[in-house]
Formats: C-alpha cells, structure tokens, sequence
C-alpha cells in the first residue's frame, strides 16, 4: 500500500512538473513569455535558419507575420504578428480587441528555440459605421492588464495567448521538420534558335 501511494504521488509530481513547461511563465523582465526548446538532431544550424526563414515568409498569409530581424551569421529570426480576442454579447459575437505578440527563433547546431513575448493588448471600439476598429493611442501590455481589465476578461486572454502561442509553435516545428523547406532554384533554359542550322 506505501508502495502504491509512493508511485501515484511520483506520477502527479512528474504531470504537474510537465504540464509547467507548457504554460505562460514570467521572463527576467517580468513579462509574460512562452518558451520552448527543440532538439532536432543531425540538422546544422544553417538549414535550421533557412527552415525558419520559410517558416516566417510562407506558414502565414503576407502582412499576418512580419519578419523584423534575421540575422544569419546570429541564427535570429525576430517577428510580430497578432491575433484577435472576441466577446460574447447577447446574440452575437464581436471583436473586443487585439492581442500583438514577438515571436523569436535562435537556432545553434542540433537544436533551436523560440519564445513568444511582449504581449500587448489594443482594446477595440464601434465607429460611426458600426465596425470595430483599434482605439487611436490605447495599448495595455498584458502584464498590467489585471489592473485596467476585468478579471474575467484577463483570465480568458491568458488562455487565448498560451493556446496561440501552442498552436503557432506547432506550425513552426512542422515547418523545422520539413526535408525541403527552400523552393529549388529552377534551373535556366536554354535559348536555341531555329534561324540557324
């Protein structure tokens, strides 16, 4: 019976320990951030770069993720994007506001990382014509949302940043696992011409 209830405690310890890992924690700055580490032996870190490279210019629609910063002889890749968080009225749903974030990719031989952070929240409002739009001049960075937002509100954008940030890591880790990432180079055809024999 000791036995037993050794081995459950040991098993709820080892669920919670990795149920930790993949969450939102706080960074040296105080700021929220989603990390990951990623072994991918075999692979150096050039061809993870240019993966990631791919990943940034191809997994999203053009203007949905901006590559700000790629530095190949670094192995950084830096970009942003955002996505939006909506609330329930009576009968419909509408867009309460946006939710921006950094996305960074570091790779070294064998492995790479990335983490989302600097999550900001821009609140949305009804114009004139009866579209949500961005307030002029209004941004709140989730790390003090608890005291401008209800507390019901920040707990549900919590969760839609850490289930972004989980789907959005998914689609880069199928993107580092692709053989061919690069489109080829086509090669130049040859010109002939029929004039001359």
């Amino acid at each position: 019976m000791k036995n037993i209830l050794i081995a459950l405690v040991c098993v709820l310890f080892v669920k919670s320990a990795s149920a930790q890992t993949d969450s939102l924690a706080f960074d040296e700055n105080d700021k929220y951030i989603y990390y990951q580490t990623v072994t991918q032996e075999g692979l150096s870190a050039d061809t993870l770069y240019s993966r990631g490279l791919y990943f940034f210019k191809s997994a999203y629609p053009k203007g949905k993720l901006k590559l700000s910063t790629a530095d190949k002889a670094q192995g950084v890749l830096v970009g942003s994007s955002g996505f939006l968080v909506s609330k329930k009225s009576f009968v419909t749903t509408h867009e309460d506001g946006e939710i921006t974030y950094t996305l960074r990719v570091e790779v070294k031989d064998n492995k790479y990382r990335y983490w989302f952070t600097d999550f900001v929240y821009v609140p949305y409002q009804r114009n004139r014509y009866n579209v949500y739009e961005a307030v002029p001049g209004v941004t709140i960075p989730m790390e003090k949302a608890k005291d401008k937002l209800d507390k019901r509100d920040v707990t549900e954008f919590l969760n839609r940043m850490l289930l972004n940030s989980r789907k959005v890591g998914a689609v880069l880790r199928s993107y580092m696992l692709k053989i061919s990432a690069l489109p080829k180079e086509q090669k130049k055809i040859n010109k002939i011409s029929t004039k001359e024999w």
